[in-house]
């Protein structure tokens, strides 16, 4: 059985919550070898920064400046903001449980905190780079579910307000052996051979979403 790799998507503004990694943990029935990794997103904001044109005139050019020392300074302190709360993180009374079972249960368990303009984006990325099987996304991502349900093939969970996780889709599993492809005809005869002998190219979710 192929090992599996969740992420579960939190907003790193707020208070961690572990319920979502417990699901994960339980409900997945994670085994030796799985990897847990709890991701937090920060939103990062870039302010446009005012300089002077060829015309004297001044202008809002925004992210294609040199950086300067205040943009420098806004780097700085946004590694400082994900160092922070990675280590807050680390130090949740529950995350540490929750640490302590995954060593029991021999599940390697790993956070991460980052940052961007888009959390979204950011978090999809990051979860089509470690060929995430399962992916818990944060509340507030509920308007950007979209984009992974699309890009992304693994199972998808989403939290809701009452810390609960809602199933938006499973795994997409696809077979695609169908009378066609053992044998090959004229598209034009497709109205002979109507009736499939295999299944056509499907995909198998859990539920609508």
């Amino acid at each position: 059985m192929e090992d599996q790799r969740v992420m579960v998507i939190q907003d790193a503004s707020k208070q961690v919550c572990s319920s979502a990694i417990k699901w994960a943990l339980h409900t997945l029935i994670l085994k030796p070898g799985d990897l847990l990794l709890l991701f937090g997103v920060l939103h990062q904001v870039n302010h446009p920064t005012p300089v002077v044109s060829l015309k004297g005139t001044r202008k809002l050019v925004g992210y294609r400046k040199k950086m300067g020392f205040s943009s420098k300074f806004a780097a700085n302190h946004t590694i400082v903001d994900r160092e922070t709360r990675k280590e807050e993180f680390e130090n949740n009374a529950e995350i540490l449980e929750i640490s302590k079972l995954c060593k029991a249960q021999k599940v390697e368990f790993r956070i991460e905190v980052t940052s961007g303009a888009s959390p979204a984006v950011v978090a999809m990325q990051s979860a089509q780079n470690m060929k995430a099987t399962w992916v818990i996304l944060d509340r507030k991502m509920k308007k950007n579910k979209k984009i992974f349900l699309e890009k992304l093939p693994c199972g998808i969970s989403r939290m809701k307000k009452n810390n609960g996780i809602k199933l938006l889709r499973g795994p997409r599993t696809k077979f695609c052996l169908t009378y066609d492809d053992m044998i090959p005809g004229n598209p034009e005869e497709d109205d002979l051979f109507s009736i499939e002998v295999f299944p056509t190219c499907k995909t198998i979710s859990d539920k609508p979403v």
